[in-house]
């Protein structure tokens, strides 16, 4: 089996079965980014309405923001399960214009110029080769289309190695978070022109991030992701600035998630 693959399974798995929890925290608490991302992407588009895509779409947080504002939609995603969870979201809302796809998002079936805008929330650092999900959504907007993306990246200063090994301990279908220059080099090398970028820092419970990725405090998961997080109370090498709020017989975990807005242009 090649490794894409079976790494493509891990995060099928995990989303499998964690659909509940991840969408109901994505869909409750994601939107206003999903909105946000939009708000920077549409004055770079020609016109509006338009066709979009939202690649790797999830339980469709972004894709019924977008619904709301473009002519038509396609949401696309590798998990089942997910998907399903968009189909119910995009119903209760009445959004008729959204087609949700299951497919691969470094080979999207779409063709070439198909949609002038594709966007994709917190999904490339699922991803172990996000270079080619770039690539497929730069050639599937065609020359002047918009690429439009917000990703955790590693905060600058942090040790990238640390981050990404909370990350994996905490979720096997992590495959890397990037830096900002990482991140915004593969921009360069699918040939997008950074528009705009926006960085983001949202304070984030340990113990809900947890449950967002199946784990309760029993689970061997969960006892060694927070060992790694208490280890780096003081140093804060990992970027994830941990700390214990709260009363001391009542102490909270809580840490800072680092985002990226991006919006690109594909050169012509």
């Amino acid at each position: 089996m090649a490794p894409r693959q079976s790494h493509q399974d891990r995060v099928r798995e995990r989303f499998t079965r964690t659909a509940e929890a991840f969408a109901s925290f994505s869909l409750g608490t994601r939107s206003e980014e999903a909105t946000r991302l939009l708000e920077l992407a549409w004055p770079h588009l020609p016109s509006r309405p338009v066709a979009a895509l939202d690649v790797a779409c999830g339980p469709g947080t972004f894709t019924r923001v977008l619904a709301q504002q473009a002519a038509r939609v396609c949401g696309l995603d590798v998990t089942p399960a997910l998907l399903a969870h968009a189909r119910a979201a995009c119903q209760q809302q009445g959004l008729g214009n959204v087609a949700l796809v299951c497919g691969d998002a470094t080979a999207l079936p779409f063709a070439e110029a198909s949609f002038p805008l594709a966007i994709c929330g917190y999904s490339l650092h699922h991803m172990p080769d996000p270079r080619a999900a770039l690539q497929q959504m730069a050639r599937v907007v065609g020359p002047d289309g918009v690429v439009a993306i917000v990703d955790i990246v590693v905060p600058a200063g942090a040790d990238p190695e640390l981050n990404n090994r909370i990350e994996r301990t905490r979720d096997a279908s992590h495959a890397r978070t990037l830096t900002t220059a990482e991140l915004l080099g593969l921009f360069a090398w699918a040939d997008l022109e950074v528009l705009a970028t926006e960085p983001s820092q949202i304070s984030r419970s340990f113990d809900e991030w947890m449950r967002v990725a199946g784990w309760q405090p029993d689970d061997a998961a969960y006892r060694k992701t927070r060992r790694l997080m208490e280890a780096d109370l003081e140093e804060n090498s990992s970027g994830f600035r941990p700390r214990l709020t709260g009363e001391v017989d009542e102490e909270e975990l809580v840490f800072t998630q680092t985002s990226l807005f991006v919006v690109s242009r594909r050169r012509l």
